[in-house]
């Protein structure tokens, strides 16, 4: 078949394919939303697709969303930017030409800066990040609620990538913060996403924590390669060459990570046997390189992460292991707390991406595999 026949292929709509193993998941976020809550907090494992429900759920609702991603934000200064340029992009486009510094400053940025002075608000001081960062992010905050409808929404992905880079002190603080907004007279609804037992979801069930039971929680686990199966059987389809065996392959292999999951599948697709193993062997090919590097980096982690990482791979419980029970542990709580590994389950863990778990698996210690074997 000719490679630009292969091109032109209908490709799985996307609307219907991406809750494909998460139908559930987005009909509860979708209730949940319904309901207006001040505060949603989601708990997730790590490739679990609430990414993905986070782009599509709120949209679906019809709620003007100011969407943030916080995996590049390495303090509350660059949270506070992050949110005020999201806000103004998504919600004064006028003026986001003079916000990046690619125009003179406009009438709406004028009038924004009038509005929020009355406030104690410098816009211009949060639009070059001067100033301190915790102060910046109430700004930031007033300025969403400022800018939104009633029936607004901010969501901020990754909240825990940032919480984790913070010492124990400033994270709470950064939370507080967010507590005195979620209880501010005109403040805007908040969907915040974090790990499972991360920081923030922690943070809920502390007796201590300012942002004690401030709001509900939403748990998004990795989907089970089964539910892929269920899902696509239920759902009616617009395609022909994806099949419920060639998903189902492909759910299994990538452990049930949505993104890898339609990654194999589409792999698949566009080559002429239509086999979920030889693409899910491609796609592990082209990413070794950076697969090999992110094994490397472990680690920097703890000195016990590769071998413990090795282990799990191989269906070794980590404890298992001829290491001292307190390295395994440290190990453990560091990956968990970066998203590296997860429990899926009591006392079992898992590795957070499939492509480290395949790489870690062929590429251990021979005393290692030799190990799993017994």
């Amino acid at each position: 078949m000719p490679a630009s026949t292969k091109t032109a292929e209908p490709q799985t709509p996307p609307g219907v394919r991406w809750r494909i193993g998460l139908n559930s998941e987005y009909q509860e976020l979708a209730i949940r939303l319904a309901e207006h809550p001040d505060l949603l907090v989601i708990e997730s494992d790590p490739l679990s697709g609430a990414s993905i429900l986070l782009a599509h759920a709120p949209r679906d609702a019809d709620r003007p969303t100011v969407s943030v991603d916080a995996r590049a934000a390495g303090s509350a200064l660059d949270l506070a930017m992050a949110i005020a340029t999201a806000a103004i992009t998504r919600l004064a486009p006028q003026a986001a030409s003079w916000w990046n510094g690619a125009g003179t400053f406009d009438v709406e940025g004028l009038r924004l800066s009038r509005t929020l002075s009355h406030r104690g608000i410098d816009l211009d001081e949060l639009r070059l990040g001067s100033g301190a960062g915790i102060e910046q992010l109430r700004h930031a905050l007033e300025l969403v609620a400022e800018l939104s409808e009633s029936d607004g929404l901010l969501a901020i992905d990754h909240l825990d990538d940032l919480l984790e880079r913070l010492s124990a002190r400033a994270a709470r603080t950064l939370l507080g913060v967010v507590r005195a907004e979620h209880q501010r007279a005109g403040s805007l609804p908040q969907l915040l996403v974090g790990r499972t037992d991360g920081r923030l979801a922690s943070a809920l069930r502390d007796p201590e924590h300012p942002l004690y039971r401030a709001g509900d929680t939403l748990q998004v686990r990795r989907p089970r390669p089964q539910r892929f199966i269920d899902d696509l059987a239920a759902t009616p389809r617009q395609w022909k060459d994806v099949t419920l065996a060639l998903v189902g392959a492909a759910a299994e292999l990538a452990h049930g990570a949505p993104a890898y999951v339609w990654r194999t599948v589409d792999a698949a697709r566009a080559s002429d046997d239509r086999d979920a193993l030889a693409a899910w062997r491609r796609l592990r090919e082209s990413a070794e390189p950076s697969t090999a590097q992110q094994f490397r980096l472990l680690g920097s982690v703890h000195r016990a992460a590769p071998t413990v990482v090795c282990a799990i791979a191989n269906g070794i419980g980590p404890y298992e292991l001829p290491l001292n029970p307190k390295s395994i542990n440290d190990a453990l709580t560091r990956m968990r707390a970066r998203g590296q590994v997860y429990s899926p389950e009591r006392q079992r863990w898992a590795i957070g991406d499939p492509l480290l778990a395949a790489w870690a698996r062929e590429n251990a210690p021979t005393w290692v595999r030799r190990h799993a074997q017994r």
